[in-house]
């Protein structure tokens, strides 16, 4: 069975669509802004993150076994997360991970 091209799997998100400029920074999360409340809206707000982000099964199992860590379950999870990524993954994987503000 052959692939099916990219065009008829997905849409690309709409300024993709219409040709707009990538500013490559909106892809270099930084996670004290996103702590601090000053990163840009696509970090700041879980929906629009999420409509960003695909979910690998990996991503997906990772979101998963935090939850039930920081739920207080022991069983099926991990205090410590070896992560390796490409393309700086490791930041961005972890936006969604709530975090203590620093005071």
């Amino acid at each position: 069975m052959a692939l099916k091209p990219w065009y008829k799997v997905v849409t690309p998100r709409e300024d993709l669509r219409e040709g707009r400029p990538l500013d490559a920074s909106e892809f270099a999360v930084h996670l004290d802004q996103v702590r601090d409340g000053r990163a840009p809206g696509d970090y700041q707000e879980p929906e629009r993150f999420f409509e960003r982000t695909y979910m690998t099964q990996n991503l997906k199992g990772l979101a998963a076994e935090v939850i039930r860590r920081l739920s207080g379950e022991k069983t099926e999870t991990s205090a410590v997360f070896n992560m390796a990524t490409q393309f700086g993954g490791c930041n961005f994987t972890l936006v969604p991970v709530p975090g203590k503000k620093s005071p």
